[in-house]
């Protein structure tokens, strides 16, 4: 039986010619409605904030709410096609243990959803080393990682994201990304890169040789297979600016051309690409974000609900 939201959903393309395309979806209401408001805006993939991204409130689905997401996901034909935000709180590089201990507890959490949930990754924002120095914390963090996966039980990928460059944060660029990534000996360890983030840390995406110089940076330092997901922001400030501040698709100091160039490479279609825009200002990603990125992807538009 189809949901009602599949019914008011927009009309999708019968053939799929990658990347596939999504945006990140509020959950309000229980973790069920994620599904109907991803298929609202004809999303191919989707992220979700199971918890407020502030908190560290873990999230107890009962079986009823379980059963209904479950139930919708078939219906909607996105098995294995949900990405967990995790905590902005979350810190792998704190000197302060318990920081430290609450952090990977809340991982391990999102791992034991993503594994009921089936869903195919956690992302998450790595932290700050506080001022120690990231050479200093590394060993921590790789020990962190290993730990996370060991204990969280689930096949699902552990993605580290690039960040934006403030407030002493790690992994701002990517050899300090390649490194975790190797501190971890684990292959269910990958990364996710921002669009804005990479913008905002000074990696030029808006023209063609700024992009063949930081995709070439990418495979020399961490190689493309580890790249699991791309997440698809515009920047409200400018080349270097070390301020994370997500624009829609075009309305930003990065542009549309931008994305039409990132998406020409093979190796960038390879991955799913989510949206983390403001949309209207209300409900984030919208169905006229996707369709701007569906066309940088050369891919037919999606029509309005009816």
């Amino acid at each position: 039986m189809a949901s009602p939201s599949s019914a008011a959903a927009p009309e999708r393309a019968q053939t799929l010619t990658g990347p596939l395309i999504g945006g990140h979806v509020s959950t309000r209401g229980g973790i069920h409605r994620a599904v109907d408001n991803a298929v609202a805006i004809g999303a191919e993939v989707y992220q979700t904030h199971p918890t407020p991204g502030q908190t560290w409130r873990p999230l107890l689905v009962d079986e009823i709410v379980l059963q209904q997401y479950r139930d919708k996901v078939a219906d909607a034909g996105l098995e294995g096609r949900h990405y967990l935000h995790a905590p902005y709180l979350i810190n792998l590089a704190s000197p302060k243990a318990a920081l430290l201990k609450q952090s990977v507890a809340s991982l391990v959490h999102y791992m034991e959803l993503a594994r009921e949930l089936d869903a195919a990754a956690v992302v998450f924002h790595p932290g700050s080393h506080l001022g120690v120095g990231f050479d200093a914390m590394l060993p921590q963090i790789g020990a962190a990682l290993r730990e996370v996966v060991e204990r969280g039980g689930s096949d699902a990928l552990l993605l580290v994201e690039n960040s934006a460059g403030s407030g002493g944060c790690i992994g701002c660029n990517l050899e300090e990304i390649a490194r975790m990534v190797d501190a971890s000996g684990s292959s269910q360890v990958g990364v996710c890169f921002d669009t804005q983030h990479a913008f905002a840390s000074g990696y030029e995406l808006r023209t063609d040789e700024g992009i063949q110089r930081t995709l070439d940076e990418l495979q020399r330092l961490i190689g493309f297979e580890p790249l699991a997901l791309v997440h698809a922001n515009d920047s409200r400030r400018g080349l270097g600016s070390m301020v994370d501040r997500h624009a829609n698709i075009g309305e930003g100091e990065i542009g549309v051309e931008a994305f039409t160039l990132l998406l020409r490479d093979a190796r960038m279609r390879r991955v799913p690409w989510l949206l983390e825009v403001p949309g209207d200002g209300v409900s984030g990603p919208d169905l006229q974000n996707i369709n701007r990125l569906r066309t940088c992807a050369g891919r037919e538009t999606l029509a309005a609900p009816r």
